[in-house]
């Protein structure tokens, strides 16, 4: 018996679509802003990480202050 899989047609055009919008966001919205996140560890405690794309570097901290000193050292206002 020879069974063939078609995929659903919405499902493909969905999956190009949100394809499509990640590369024109990756391409058209580059900016030069830090970008900073909250992570949590698997023992549960917290921490925040920030990224620089104009150098790509990037670090982790423990608090809101330390992330605060790094965007400050970095990026002059």
């Amino acid at each position: 018996m020879r069974v063939s899989f078609i995929p659903n047609p919405i499902n493909i055009w969905e999956a190009l679509g949100k394809a499509f919008q990640n590369i024109a966001q990756a391409t058209f919205n580059q900016n030069d802003e830090a970008k900073v996140w909250q992570k949590t560890d698997r023992l549960g405690n917290s921490y925040w990480c920030v990224y620089d794309p104009k150098t790509g570097h990037s670090a982790n901290f423990g608090t809101e202050e330390e992330v605060m000193n790094w965007i400050e050292s970095h990026y002059y206002f």
